[in-house]
């Protein structure tokens, strides 16, 4: 296994607390990140064209036999705030019920790699698995209950459940809001998650699964009503993913289909429209990993609700690749050609490069 790997499974041990009976465990964990990012051939000049950002993500686990404890903290040069907070109780064996501010069970990619940048091979992450402060389109934090339970058959496979009822995101300011933890709750509608996988072999990563959701996203307005904008969003989603390995290849894939419903103050909409990627890796040797993701749907481009997010991402083409420098420091490489903006007349093209620096400590 890379160390990348080594890590990531350290970080799953963390997430699934101590079995009854261990001792008592503590863990504290820094993800720090430095990234930089170019355009070039842009064909709309509003396309913002470099930066430098680094960020911090912090994670505290406390795990007893029988309650545990998760913190995740990220302070970047755009915001700082706690991404989860969230206390569980083991019920029975591997079942688990929290309570708090967690990640919606309903986004694959999100369960695998939180927020600590070392941990995914990419730098960027599929717009259809994006944060909410990063133009994501489907809530990527819900405040409430969740449930988790994985249970491992006689034959050596596993299955798995997440399933979460609390607080959606609002709409505002062309992007949606999480709820924060002792935010009031008026302005905010329903969430329901559901995640079902299945591994192969218990200790194995592969893993085939789906994903659904629905979410009243209510929409926040400001002082000067925007022109066109709805009042609610109802958002009904189902998809499917896999994470496969063989060897030295990775297959990283999801697709899901969404049903919105806009309500305006004297009609509805229904948009319906479906988005997919694919991420195929290839670990060249122990050191480095070559890869190259595809993103794109159908009727994505014409849809009303994406046509709300100016930065959303409608197609990307990328290729990368991802260098252990040294033990747990890592520094990756991405070129890609991107098209964003929905709706007539938004589309914008242009070619982008990234290039950045991640680590784990201690």
């Amino acid at each position: 296994m890379s160390r990348r790997q080594l890590v990531a499974a350290g970080l799953i041990g963390i997430l699934a607390g101590t079995p009854a009976g261990a001792e008592v465990q503590h863990e504290l964990l820094f993800f720090p990140s430095v990234d930089g990012f170019d355009t070039f051939s842009e064909s709309d000049s509003s396309v913002e064209d470099s930066y430098t950002r680094a960020a911090l993500d912090m994670l505290y686990s406390f795990s007893g036999n029988r309650f545990r404890l998760l913190g995740e903290f990220l302070w970047s040069s755009d915001e700082a705030e706690f991404e989860r907070l969230q206390a569980g109780l083991r019920l029975q064996g591997n079942t688990f019920a929290w309570a708090g501010r967690f990640h919606a069970p309903a986004k694959f990619w999100n369960s695998e790699y939180h927020h600590g940048q070392f941990l995914q091979t990419s730098i960027t992450r599929p717009a259809l698995e994006e944060w909410e402060d990063d133009g994501g389109t489907q809530p990527a934090h819900v405040t409430g209950l969740l449930l988790e339970s994985e249970h491992q058959r006689d034959d050596e496979s596993a299955l798995g459940f997440a399933a979460s009822v609390g607080f959606a995101p609002v709409f505002e300011d062309g992007g949606l809001e999480a709820h924060e933890l002792l935010e009031e709750t008026s302005d905010h509608g329903l969430s329901l998650n559901l995640r079902v996988s299945y591994r192969p072999q218990y200790l194995s990563s592969t893993q085939f699964g789906i994903v659904a959701a629905w979410n009243e996203l209510n929409v926040r307005h400001d002082l000067i009503p925007v022109p066109d904008q709805p009042e609610s969003i109802d958002q009904a989603s189902l998809g499917v993913f896999g994470d496969w390995r063989r060897d030295d290849l990775r297959l990283v894939a999801s697709l899901v289909y969404f049903d919105n419903t806009l309500e305006f103050p004297t009609s509805s909409v229904d948009d319906n429209y479906l988005l997919g990627y694919a991420q195929l890796e290839y670990e060249a040797n122990s050191a480095v990993t070559v890869f190259g993701r595809a993103e794109s749907g159908i009727d994505q481009d014409d849809s009303a609700y994406l046509a709300l997010f100016d930065a959303f991402i409608t197609d990307r083409y990328m290729l990368g690749a991802r260098w252990d420098v040294v033990e747990y420091h890592s520094l990756t490489f991405e070129i890609a050609n991107t098209t964003n903006g929905a709706g007539p007349g938004s589309s914008r093209d242009f070619n982008e490069y990234r290039l950045q620096w991640s680590a784990v400590f201690p």
